[in-house]
């Protein structure tokens, strides 16, 4: 979609605080690009990340640390060390992380790890101290959900918190997905019994450890289905999250072979779901026998091309976050996720639900494991082998003073802003635009002149 502003000969002023141009919305052709910004280095295999206050980040690594991150500096002492309780300190130690919506009362911390003794999935919850220095008492231990996975294969790892207040838990298919072999050869994640590709939902504030919430789909406990189960058929979701607006699901499936995916699901939709895994891959069948054809699967939103389909490229898929923060606004709504085979970035909106733009970012993140969430908003990325967690910011290209757009002495970057860039023209300057000019976005604090046959085209 295009939109052109035009003015011959005529001085037009817009003084306009933090608004953008005509509305946001539908001026954003290309999409809003992402910048990176490293906000704390040094970490080791940081895997997850838990926000508990403003600029305060509680960054977990799969050795068992969990450091807090305050203002980009790690500090001292280390919140929680439970590495003498893990199987593999490099790479099947800590998971997943998550603190309880009222850490700031109760300091409950929770930690999703692989248990050293027999490798099963292991989710506990620590008490910390709620004043510096934030520390978490290891005798304060409560085994909450334990998954009794066999000695390898997808796990997920993935908990988290519901718009409702719920605990959710997703586990993986248990299969070892090597290619070439046959995906959940024994359909555990279509097993309503199998505690494998599940997401489960438990009430922690109900009950020790904790109770099961009404509105569970087998919440009955005769019908011979684990009470806690809430959605089936995944095979190794690799995060996923709630959109602070809306309440959706957006949940990143990992691929066997063929088709990355990611489904959307609303708040208001029904349970249980069933993610349609082995039965497919993505929307494409995939070990089909067994199913039932009176199933309805979940759609995925969008798939990509996995190992089989890329010229055997390995693929896989990182799910993040629906950016609901105000520093960028024009990220606003926008869906961030990643690839962490390849480190692609993406940037995904819908306009409406059943249509979607995907944007491919320049940046990339190497060892892209897992997104994190500010209580600001602010998104982060975490690399899993360079031991970063950056901070995702929108390219932004500001007015250093007075003149025209074209020239390079106008602008911080010293260069002309072009399609893919936002720009800001600041307060108490004036930015002629005297030819037919492409922009991204335009932020207008100042003032813009249109001159002779000047236009400002948005795309």
């Amino acid at each position: 979609m295009l939109k052109t502003i035009r003015c011959f000969s005529t001085i037009i002023h817009w003084i306009v605080l933090v608004v953008w141009l005509a509305g946001t919305a539908p001026l954003l052709g290309q999409g809003p690009q992402l910048q990176l910004t490293p906000h704390v280095t040094g970490l080791y295999h940081p895997v997850d990340m838990a926000a508990i206050g403003t600029q305060q980040l509680l960054v977990a690594q799969t050795n068992g640390q969990i450091w807090l991150i305050q203002n980009g500096v790690k500090q001292s002492p280390v919140v929680l060390d439970i590495g003498p309780l893990l199987y593999d300190l490099d790479f099947n130690g800590i998971f997943g992380l998550c603190v309880h919506p009222q850490f700031a009362q109760n300091g409950y911390l929770y930690v999703q790890y692989f248990r050293k003794t027999d490798q099963a999935a292991v989710i506990a919850r620590y008490t910390c101290t709620r004043t510096a220095p934030i520390q978490a008492n290891i005798a304060s231990a409560q085994l909450i959900f334990t998954v009794p996975y066999p000695a390898a294969g997808h796990r997920s790892g993935r908990i988290t918190f519901g718009p409702d207040g719920y605990l959710y838990i997703s586990t993986g298919d248990s299969g070892e997905g090597a290619r070439g072999s046959q995906g959940d050869l024994n359909q555990f994640a279509q097993n309503q019994q199998s505690p494998f590709g599940k997401l489960f939902r438990i009430d922690v504030d109900g009950g020790t450890p904790y109770a099961i919430p009404p509105g569970n789909p087998f919440a009955s406990p005769t019908d011979g289905i684990p009470d806690e189960l809430f959605a089936l058929g995944l095979r190794n979701p690799w995060r996923w999250s709630f959109d602070k607006l809306t309440g959706d699901l957006w949940m990143a499936d990992i691929g066997q072979d063929g088709w990355e995916e990611l489904t959307v699901t609303p708040a208001s939709a029904p349970a249980p779901q069933n993610y349609g895994w082995p039965c497919y891959e993505g929307t494409h069948p995939y070990a089909t026998s067994g199913c039932s054809l009176t199933t309805v699967f979940a759609q995925p939103l969008l798939e990509y091309a996995g190992y089989n389909n890329n010229g055997q490229q390995t693929r896989s898929i990182t799910g993040g976050f629906v950016y609901r923060g105000n520093a960028y606004p024009s990220l606003r709504g926008w869906y961030v996720y990643g690839d962490w085979s390849q480190g692609t970035l993406w940037t995904l909106r819908r306009p409406t639900s059943t249509t979607h733009q995907n944007v491919t970012q320049t940046p990339t993140v190497d060892g892209l494991v897992s997104f994190g969430e500010g209580t600001d908003g602010q998104l982060y990325a975490l690399s899993f082998w360079s031991g970063t967690v950056y901070a995702l910011g929108v390219y932004t290209l500001a007015s250093t003073q007075t003149g025209n757009w074209q020239a390079s002495a106008t602008w911080s970057c010293n260069c002309v802003p072009d399609a893919t860039a936002a720009t800001v023209i600041a307060a108490n300057h004036t930015v002629e635009i005297s030819q037919n000019t492409p922009a991204q976005s335009v932020q207008l604090r100042g003032k813009v002149r249109f001159s002779g046959s000047g236009s400002l085209r948005f795309q």
